[in-house]
Formats: structure tokens, sequence, C-alpha cells
């Protein structure tokens, strides 16, 4: 799918405003807002400049991936700046699997196991005091960590094994 395929398809709102930016009618939040610039550099970068410094400022967790994920898209596939490279880590690395950040970790845990609170600010509890429950983020960004989604699975085996031993010893008891 093109960078800009999947920016509209996300927001709908950003592809109504690049079609009429005069509408006054049509509201843009500040995360669409990033997105507007992005679309309108990688229609035309001759003119319309982009400042990484908006992605850093105004977007998190999957927004922040899109960002960069569409950006990276955009110069393998619309650009001649990417051509003497034959596989690039974000190839064989990132595009082959999703990465997740703390929201979305917690909601796919909250999902898998049944009774489950594992909120986005436990999930960074654990992180920061870098406890052993939770797997090492494989990516962080600007302090945020993000993790394959094969991690997040992995984790929740490895939590329903823990939870299955608690309960066992406790009919020990």
């Amino acid at each position: 799918m093109e960078p800009i395929e999947q920016i509209y398809n996300r927001y709908p709102n950003v592809k109504l405003k690049i079609e009429d930016p005069n509408d006054p009618t049509i509201y843009l939040n500040s995360v669409e807002s990033v997105f507007t610039q992005l679309v309108r550099f990688f229609l035309n970068p001759e003119i319309h400049q982009f400042s990484m410094n908006m992605i850093y400022e105004h977007l998190k967790d999957e927004d922040l991936l899109l960002s960069l994920e569409t950006t990276i898209l955009f110069f393998q596939k619309n650009t001649n700046s990417v051509q003497n490279v034959n596989q690039s880590f974000y190839n064989t690395h990132l595009l082959n699997e999703q990465i997740v950040g703390q929201k979305r970790f917690s909601e796919i845990v909250e999902g898998a196991i049944e009774g489950i609170k594992f909120r986005p600010s436990m999930l960074y509890m654990y992180w920061k005091r870098q406890s052993e429950r939770v797997p090492r983020p494989d990516l962080i960004i600007d302090g945020t960590p993000y993790w394959k989604i094969s991690e997040v699975y992995g984790f929740i085996e490895k939590e329903k094994i823990r939870r299955q031993s608690k309960q066992i010893k406790k009919k020990g008891k």
C-alpha cells in the first residue's frame, strides 16, 4: 500500500483537507495536522517542507510508528534516494512484524488473559524498573518503548503459565 493511502485509510479527514484545503468545516486535530503536512510533503517535496520535530512533538505510539513507516516507504518507493541498498533494517525486521506501543501491548494482554488488569502505566513501570516480568523493548524512541507483536504474545504465554503456577501453589496450601 502506498504511504499516502495508508495515511488516508487511518485519517479520512486528512484526505478531505488535502482535497479541499480551504474548507473551514474540516477540523483537524494535532495528529491529523501532522499527517496533513506529511502528505503535502509526499505529494510535492520540492515545495512543501516537513519538520521531523512535528512527529517528535505531536505523535506517540501507533501514530508515531505510522509516520515513520510511511516516511520510509515514501523514500524507498517514491524517490530515487534509496537505490543502492539490497535490504534495509526496516525491510528485514520492522516491516515483517508489527510493532506496538504500551497502550496496544496492554490491550492485547487484557484481551488474551481473562480477568487481568494490565494497564499501560503498569507496563511502563515494569519496563522502567527493568523487571524481568516484561520483555525488553525491541525499539525505544525518545524514551518510549515499543515491542514486536511476537514479544507480546510470548509475554502472554509466560504470564498464563505464571498465573497457573500461582493458582496451583494456592490450592496446595
